[in-house]
């Protein structure tokens, strides 16, 4: 029962994020997923990040919603970048199965850390 309710705190505090943000969610469920899996001694760094992916699928699309009802939802504009999105959302699942899990790590902290940086305007 302890392990079910760190799972769904981990998943209401990444909704909240992906909510409040429109994205971060899934770094929330990284870092949360990696210590539950971990926990049990099951699966690597790449099961993570595509359990991640699926939970994140479902977080957009409920973030999508919610920003759709109260009038924010630009969909001609967001559609120009998915279009560029699907190519590269295909491409990175490709290389997640080729690359070993310690370059994957390295892409995830240097991706974290440049947004976390860019976010606060140092770069």
């Amino acid at each position: 029962m302890g392990r079910m309710m760190l799972a769904a705190g981990a998943g209401a505090l990444a909704g909240f994020v992906n909510g409040l943000l429109g994205t971060g969610g899934g770094i929330v469920l990284v870092f949360a997923l990696g210590r539950l899996l971990s926990d049990r001694g099951e699966g690597d760094e790449k099961d993570v990040f595509t359990l991640t992916l699926t939970v994140t699928a479902v977080l957009s699309l409920v973030s999508l919603i919610g920003y759709g009802g109260g009038g924010s939802l630009d969909l001609r504009e967001g559609l120009k970048y998915g279009v560029g999105a699907v190519p590269g959302g295909l491409f990175g699942a490709y290389l997640l199965n080729r690359l070993d899990t310690e370059a994957v790590k390295t892409v995830f902290a240097f991706v974290t850390v440049f947004a976390g940086l860019r976010m606060a305007g140092v770069i």
